[in-house]
């Protein structure tokens, strides 16, 4: 067995040695004015001890393969991985970080470059990927995500060789049932090669231009705000200082969750190619893990909160900087409000001041701070139409719906999917988290047109069915899960379960629904979930 492992390790050590030196010598990395002359000796330093022995070093202190590729934080690691498991590349933590690092901030993308693609790098859960080039979803979205392909950059060239890795380390790949509609070799070399390399070229203006940009210092005060799916809002504030080390910093949390709760905690962060924010931080005992984006100026940022133990659950965030001379709102919560009910609504922002004023409504003050405002209200005017929220010179840029009765409402996720685990097992499960979104009807009184308008998040009665007659004769619905009063469904324990049919685990098909009741209206939505098997390999890019 161990001279079968040697044996293969040389062929694909060969086999990848041939395949990097037939990398074009053009591709010379430009490193960014941000990078200093020392890092930027110590990058190819670390580079020549780890890879120089496979990747061909030139005069210009450019690498083979390596630097005719750019990436993300997360899509370089995976690269090193790869190495690691393909060749047996051995490489120290700390070298396999700061390699990570050097790479992501010489050789990485721009704010642009990765804008429509961060719902899966932040690990958002039961995410629908756009189809706006099905014959690329074909090739490449039937084994992994669609967002692995479209957050690296190469030249026809470089896309012709990451297609013959395919080929060398998964020689059945173009025999397997998802690939013999076509001539998948031929057509992965040919035009599938030429339409990633226009669609995603090495050399591009947007990082050129970021090149240029310089890195903004985040330290400071900033404010947060956010929405946990099916639980509500959340707000607060985040300090952020300097760390030992380029790039680093330490953060802490004062926040303000549904229901009164108050949650605090800490952690520290590093930011790659200059706006790439990832970072730790324990809140309230609880584990969390950041992937935020950060704007051009470095005075907001973007992303997500996720457990680390279950990164499907989640807090969306937005994060400005606190300056003198901002004076916004940034957000209304609830979102929307009912006709002659008395409501309380808190505004969030930085520097309010000012009188509150709501088209159409009667205010009165409860509380008021420069960052959190609370108001009772009363809409008087005529029903369905969106107001203006204002706090002195300060208008909110979201319209403020003002209705009679929810018209419908949906479940999003409308397809979900959960995954048992636990029990036991290696592999945690996976909830699948629903929630309930209110809706009225637009100007032509059509449900589900363009023009229709968005409530938010309503509380509903959540129960689930089977999905059909063979998840009934499974008794699926026995034996998948539970579905919480928050619409957190949470799966069954991994493994065969000798009491089923067939003695098989515990997956299902099932019918989520929810049940929307206030003033005489009863509203119903449904949708689907796949309770299915554990996701043995899943890497920070699915």
């Amino acid at each position: 067995m161990q001279i079968k492992k040697t044996l293969y390790l040389i062929l694909t050590a060969c086999l990848s040695f041939i395949l990097f030196s037939c990398s074009s010598e053009k591709n010379e990395p430009k490193l960014t004015s941000n990078i200093t002359d020392e890092v930027k000796k110590a990058g190819i330093e670390l580079i020549s001890e780890n890879c120089s022995g496979c990747h061909i070093a030139s005069k210009q202190g450019s690498f083979s393969r390596i630097s005719a590729i750019r990436k993300t934080p997360e899509g370089w690691d995976m690269n090193i991985v790869r190495m690691m498991i393909f060749h047996g590349v051995e490489i120290e933590k700390s070298d396999r970080r700061k390699l990570v690092k050097y790479l992501s901030d010489t050789q990485g993308l721009a704010p642009s470059e990765t804008a429509g693609f961060r719902d899966i790098l932040e690990r958002k859960h039961n995410v629908i990927e756009p189809t706006e080039d099905q014959d690329l979803m074909n090739m490449c979205a039937r084994c992994h995500t669609y967002t692995r392909v479209a957050l690296q950059r190469r030249d026809v060239n470089e896309w012709q060789n990451l297609v013959h890795m395919h080929l060398g380390q998964w020689a059945s790949i173009e025999y397997h049932m998802l690939a013999r509609e076509r001539d998948w070799r031929a057509d992965a070399l040919g035009s599938v090669s030429e339409k990633l390399a226009k669609k995603y070229p090495f050399e591009t203006e947007a990082w050129n231009e970021w090149q240029k940009t310089p890195w903004k210092d985040m330290s400071g005060e900033w404010r947060i705000i956010g929405h946990i799916a099916g639980t509500g809002d959340i707000e607060g504030t985040m300090s952020i200082s300097k760390a030992q080390g380029n790039d680093q910093y330490k953060t802490s949390f004062t926040l303000n969750f549904p229901k009164g709760e108050k949650v605090t905690g800490g952690g520290k962060a590093l930011v790659y190619s200059g706006y790439e924010w990832r970072g730790t931080a324990k809140l309230n005992d609880v584990k969390y893990r950041q992937i935020w984006a950060a704007s051009s100026d470095g005075n907001s940022m973007k992303g997500r909160f996720f457990k680390k133990s279950n990164p499907e659950e989640g807090i969306e965030i937005t994060a400005l900087r606190k300056q003198d001379t901002v004076h916004t709102i940034m957000s209304v919560t609830p979102s929307s409000l009912a006709t002659r009910t008395e409501t309380e609504i808190t505004i969030n922002g930085i520097n309010l001041s000012g009188d509150v004023h709501i088209e159409g409504t009667k205010i009165t003050v409860k509380s008021q701070t420069p960052d959190r405002i609370v108001i009772l209200a009363t809409a008087e005017s005529t029903p369905d139409q969106s107001s203006k929220v204002t706090i002195g010179k300060s208008t909110y840029d979201k319209a403020f719906p003002i209705y009679k009765a929810v018209d419908y409402i949906k479940i999003t996720p409308e397809y979900g999917i959960s995954r048992v685990g636990g029990g036991g097992g290696a592999t945690a499960k996976v909830k699948a988290q629903f929630e309930a979104i209110g809706y009225l009807n637009g100007k032509d009184g059509v449900k589900g047109t363009k023009d229709d308008i968005r409530l938010g998040m309503v509380f509903v009665t959540w129960s689930h069915e089977n999905f059909n007659e063979d998840a009934a004769k499974m008794q699926d619905k026995k034996y998948a899960g539970i579905l919480t009063k928050r619409g957190t469904f949470i799966p069954a324990i991994a493994g065969p379960n000798p009491v089923r049919k067939y003695g098989t685990n515990n997956v299902g098909d099932l019918r989520i629904i929810a049940v929307y009741e206030k003033n005489g209206v009863k509203l119903t939505a449904e949708a689907h979930l796949i309770a299915t098997v554990q996701r043995w390999n899943n890497p920070p890019i699915p």
